[in-house]
């Protein structure tokens, strides 16, 4: 009996204590299933002094500081100590209402500069982080591979790949562009590469660096081009008639994590690989010329922008073009390597293009240089770890594989399928069948049979007037450099036949129609005609009918006489001849042979 009044005693007393509190408190017990009182409005003075204005109907006040326990004040307002944070609620004195939430954490923080004298990565005085975390991806030689199949992966999954990166919030992603994104598949090149555009302002790249092949419908495409994109393109060695171009610049800024980048851009010494339809007036600086753009530019880059990281992006690279044994293997990246971008230490790192190889690589100055194949089969990443008090940084390169990025596992975002659609509304040129082909048919099939379609679509046009003897010139197929057996789409012959050069009618010398077509090393060059080396006279005239890129490149010393102007391409040449059943009976497709004469000879 006598524990149970000491009970009692206690409570009256704490009863009695809650009704006499400061000025800020309000009498009455707590009733539940209620409106909530008011949240206090908490501020925090220059002091530490944590404050708010009373709450009708409380009666008292709970708190928490940092993540303690939660205590009582009948006050309304607390000291502080630097860096504590506080959350506050008031607690009902009234039948007609219950406790109010807690107020969002407020921080008592005394500002100051951040200091990492000892250069651990954390402030000496606060002890948060000093750094920044960086991501890099930079994307090469895409060649318009969009849409899934057969062969490639498209951009579903990568679109995924990269949302779930933004995600992150303990990293900043900085993605851009080497070059070549544009032409390579009917989806893209069909609207001169304004689909792709789309997609990257979607995914936010932060600039794309010029390739040769964003040249290959001439430069006017490339002004509205950049007109549509977010983003800027890059190529500060781009000139014509000795004058800057209005469609790139020489490098952008963008700021990640409190860190300027500076991100300066370059087109390799690639200007022949370019159709000369495009050419005249166009120059690429190379060499020491784009060494010493680039250094003054990284240098006004940092001294007049206030940039700490200096990214070149160039479209060049180290090996040769679409040449299997030449691949660097990323086992290799700390053997000596020439720099081949010429930046001469004035950058912090590299990634690189146009050769389709993949690789990480160190110059001599330490810089990393990486190129990510291309044909969508790597993308090039770098992690930058960036302190900001003493702006050393570290850089850790790798290469994406794409069972990474564009993985099974990941579900392919939807919006590759709706920019899609809105430039193909009606038919589909990944669905629409041609014709069928008997067996598959590799590069030299495919090039075999369009110098044949050259010299027959020539000879229609112009035999009457012109004794036409040869077809074909410089053809090439890409990826995948071959036409499987089965069904064939428009789509499927577009992917090996890209280009948009024209038929051309031309007049030749016999000298270099021997040394050029007939009796030439170069595996590229492939022909189709009547007349053998020993009929050609060196210093007759000959006409033959090849394509614009052969056409009007300077070492061939061809005279154009006529073009079909018609639309037609070898890829359309090559549609028409399967739609007409060209391929699908062993008997359609010509028997080609290379002679002793090194003179290629085909029969039907």
């Amino acid at each position: 009996m006598k524990k149970f009044l000491s009970k009692v005693s206690v409570f009256f007393a704490i009863v009695f204590l809650l009704g006499t509190v400061g000025a800020c408190a309000v009498s009455k017990p707590q009733t539940n299933n209620l409106p909530k009182l008011s949240v206090p409005n908490v501020t925090i003075d220059d002091n530490g002094v944590a404050s708010w204005e009373k709450v009708g109907y409380a009666i008292y006040y709970a708190y928490v500081i940092d993540s303690g326990a939660e205590k009582i004040t009948d006050e309304c307002k607390l000291q502080l100590a630097e860096n504590e944070s506080i959350k506050v609620k008031a607690v009902s004195g009234s039948e007609n209402y219950v406790d109010s939430d807690f107020s969002q954490p407020k921080t008592y923080a005394v500002e100051h500069e951040h200091a990492d004298n000892d250069g651990d990565g954390t402030c000496d005085v606060c002890g948060v982080s000093v750094k920044a975390e960086l991501s890099f991806l930079a994307v090469n030689d895409l060649h318009g591979k969009f849409m899934d199949t057969a062969n490639q992966p498209g951009l579903d999954e990568f679109t995924t790949y990269l949302k779930n990166l933004y995600s992150d919030t303990s990293r900043e992603e900085v993605l851009l562009s080497s070059g070549d994104m544009w032409q390579g598949t009917v989806e893209s090149s069909g609207n001169k590469g304004r689909l792709m555009t789309e997609w990257m302002n979607e995914v936010g790249f932060s600039s794309m660096t010029l390739g040769n092949h964003e040249y290959d419908w001439g430069a006017q495409v490339l002004t509205p081009n950049s007109e549509l994109a977010k983003f800027p393109f890059l190529a500060i060695n781009v000139t014509y008639n000795g004058q800057a171009v209005n469609y790139c610049s020489a490098s952008t800024v963008v700021e990640k994590g409190g860190i300027k980048i500076g991100i300066i851009g370059a087109i390799g010494d690639c200007l022949s690989s370019i159709s000369g339809d495009f050419t005249e007036g166009l120059q690429f600086a190379a060499g020491n010329a784009l060494t010493k753009l680039v250094k003054n530019e990284a240098t006004r880059l940092r001294n007049e922008e206030d940039c700490d990281f200096i990214v070149y992006s160039i479209h060049e690279g180290y090996g040769d073009s679409f040449s299997p044994s030449s691949v660097i293997s990323v086992s290799q990246y700390d053997i000596p390597y020439y720099d081949v971008s010429l930046s001469d230490g004035y950058v912090d790192l590299v990634f690189e293009g146009h050769t389709h190889q993949h690789y990480i690589l160190k110059d001599e100055y330490g810089v990393y240089h990486l190129q990510g194949g291309g044909e969508n089969k790597y993308i090039s990443s770098a992690d930058v770890s960036f302190n900001i008090k003493t702006a050393e940084y570290t850089v850790t390169p790798r290469l994406l594989k794409r069972n990474v990025y564009a993985s099974s596992s990941l579900e392919g975002d939807t919006l590759i399928e709706e920019i899609f659609t809105r430039y193909f509304p009606d038919e589909n040129p990944y669905t629409t069948i041609l014709g069928t082909n008997n067996s598959r048919k590799d590069g030299e099939d495919i090039c075999e049979q369009v110098a044949r379609l050259y010299y027959e679509a020539g000879n229609s046009a112009w035999g009457d007037n012109y004794d036409v003897v040869l077809g074909g010139g410089y053809l090439k197929t890409r990826s995948p450099y071959s036409v499987a057996a089965g069904n064939v789409t428009y789509a499927d012959l577009f992917s090996v036949l890209p280009f948009d050069n024209e038929i051309v009618l031309g007049r030749i010398k016999g000298s270099d129609l021997l040394s050029k077509f007939l009796q030439t090393s170069n595996g590229n060059y492939h022909v189709y005609g009547r007349i053998t080396p020993y009929e050609v006279s060196n210093n007759d005239y000959y006409y033959i009918v090849v394509d614009s890129y052969t056409s009007t490149y300077k070492p061939n010393r061809i005279t154009e006489v006529a073009r079909l102007n018609n639309g037609k391409y070898a890829r359309d040449l090559l549609a028409d001849f399967i739609s007409a059943g060209g391929w699908g009976s062993q008997r359609t497709s010509p028997t080609c042979s290379v002679g002793y004469d090194g003179l290629i000879r085909c029969t039907l």
